[in-house]
């Protein structure tokens, strides 16, 4: 058995009313309420590529200008936000339009297509199949497709690897109407092509390989007040990084497809915190659906730089036990955009600004 891509992204149901604070001055107001009478529930649907008005309120503040990246080889793409909580980008497939959702807590080499995107446009796949595991571990039957022809903003990418599978989290009927993405921009395919995503300003550079030179962003960014920490791979096209919670250390997934930041419960008794309700269930990427607290914690550290601590989820993730542990949860937009965030695939350094 091939594991060919690890989609961890989450949707995120809240069953009552939570306030989320996003920014020192900042909370959400902006979420879309849905009537869902069979549930008997009023559900407020966050996609899995969450960005929040965190973001909002950085971009409209933000001195930082990427723009300079075009002098180095690097093309640029409009991130589009469809509702306040949802990060795409849209583009072409082989000539075709197609709508992706850009998650970096997918690990996937390439682009992954929904089955039924991919059946219309008659992707031509290879005979082995593989699978993908989602958050909460369950499997889903992954086929790996021929290379294709990528169109993102200006820039054209030769015989990139396709992936073919039935995402249920993008056929959920909210998420069709809203955002009506077909497929997902993973970690893998934004690290070959050295991407920087820059979440204050709804941007994302890309070099192919073999174009233009390396940009190296530190010195200009450190010099506006941005902190920077070094993140990894995992071999499974996913990319950690060092987090230390009320004094417990782990290792989180940089994910712009999670609402939230969460960690796992079992994690929960080394950073004593005990969960409060809130009316949250998580869907994953198969289609999943479970229960999930929130956590009040008392520090949050990135990389040893202190952040404002967020609320965390606390679930139930099929890759802790798998990692013996060490791998705790997901890094969510409710951190990354709060704080400015800008994350440099090619030199694996992730700028964010420190907490007071």
């Amino acid at each position: 058995m091939q594991l060919l891509a690890v989609p961890s992204a989450l949707f995120v149901l809240l069953e009552k009313k939570l306030t989320i604070w996003f920014g020192p001055m900042q909370r959400s107001s902006r979420e879309k309420v849905y009537s869902r009478p069979r549930l008997r529930c009023l559900a407020i649907i966050a996609c899995l590529s969450a960005a929040g008005l965190c973001l909002a309120w950085a971009r409209a503040h933000s001195p930082i200008n990427l723009a300079v990246l075009a002098r180095d080889g690097y093309g640029m793409v409009p991130i589009t936000r469809p509702q306040p909580n949802d990060l795409v980008v849209r583009g072409t497939i082989n000539g075709r339009n197609a709508t992706l959702v850009l998650d970096t807590g997918w690990g996937a080499d390439g682009i992954s297509l929904d089955t039924g995107y991919a059946m219309s446009m008659k992707v031509p796949t290879e005979a082995v199949k593989g699978y993908g595991q989602s958050a909460t571990g369950a499997l889903m039957s992954v086929t790996k497709g021929m290379p294709g022809l990528v169109g993102l903003g200006n820039v054209q990418i030769k015989g990139v690897p396709l992936f073919v599978g039935t995402f249920q989290v993008l056929r959920n009927e909210h998420v069709s109407q809203s955002v009506g993405a077909n497929g997902f921009v993973g970690a893998g395919f934004l690290h070959t092509n050295s991407a920087i995503l820059d979440l204050p300003n709804f941007r994302l550079y890309l070099r192919p390989p073999g174009t233009g030179r390396r940009a190296v962003l530190g010195p200009a960014l450190k010099a506006v007040g941005l902190s920077e920490v070094s993140f990894s791979g995992n071999g499974r096209g996913q990319f950690l990084v060092d987090v230390e919670i009320s004094g417990a250390t782990g290792k989180m997934v940089i994910d712009t497809g999670a609402y939230l930041s969460g960690v796992d419960s079992r994690f929960s008794s080394q950073i004593k915190a005990a969960g409060y309700d809130a009316g949250i269930q998580m869907v994953d990427a198969a289609g999943v659906i479970s229960k999930t607290k929130l956590a009040k914690v008392g520090s949050f550290k990135i990389g040893g730089v202190p952040v404002r601590p967020p609320d965390l989820t606390l679930g139930t993730f099929g890759f802790y036990s798998a990692s013996g542990g060490k791998l705790i949860g997901m890094l969510g937009m409710d951190v990354l955009g709060q704080n400015w965030g800008i994350i440099d695939f090619g030199n694996e350094k992730l700028y964010f600004s420190k907490g007071k």
